[in-house]
């Protein structure tokens, strides 16, 4: 499965038929449901590397459009590189031709300088026109987790 263009499907809402024929792919057959006093509800594909997290409309902080009432939305998705001990290493295609292994700096002759880096948590974000990426790094400064997200809003 090529995931190079998951980003298109940020902001859909669950059962649309693209979103829902990606989500059969990876073998999440029926509708996400959100945890009693949860925004979010997230699927996990630990042997693929890979988790989605859809959240419900009312709790979006920057919705993209019009939502039905109740709608859960496909907010993000993150792929793991192979030092989380709890995912599998994501072998795949990435959005954006990107590489786990990439440093800070490698990744902003791409994206341009992140608006967000915090260096303790190790964690850099950049808001590109439709959604935003994040970079998660490892101890030698190496890109291990992205994900995609729907713009961010600043509070």
């Amino acid at each position: 499965m090529n995931f190079s263009n998951v980003t298109e499907l940020l902001g859909t809402f669950y059962p649309e038929t693209q979103l829902k024929q990606f989500l059969d792919a990876l073998g999440f057959h029926g509708k996400p449901r959100l945890p009693r006093d949860s925004t979010n509800a997230h699927l996990l594909r630990h042997d693929l590397g890979i988790e989605i997290i859809f959240t419900g409309e009312r709790y979006l902080d920057q919705p993209m459009r019009e939502y039905p009432e109740g709608a859960l939305v496909f907010e993000c998705i993150s792929f793991y590189g192979a030092k989380d001990s709890d995912f599998s290493r994501f072998d795949g295609p990435l959005p954006h031709a990107l590489e786990f292994g990439l440093t800070l700096k490698q990744l902003s002759s791409v994206f341009g300088q992140p608006a967000f880096f915090d260096e303790e948590l190790a964690l850099a974000r950049w808001d590109l026109p439709q959604h935003a990426v994040f970079a998660n790094f490892d101890r030698e400064g190496c890109s291990d987790v992205y994900s995609f997200q729907t713009p961010v809003t600043d509070a």
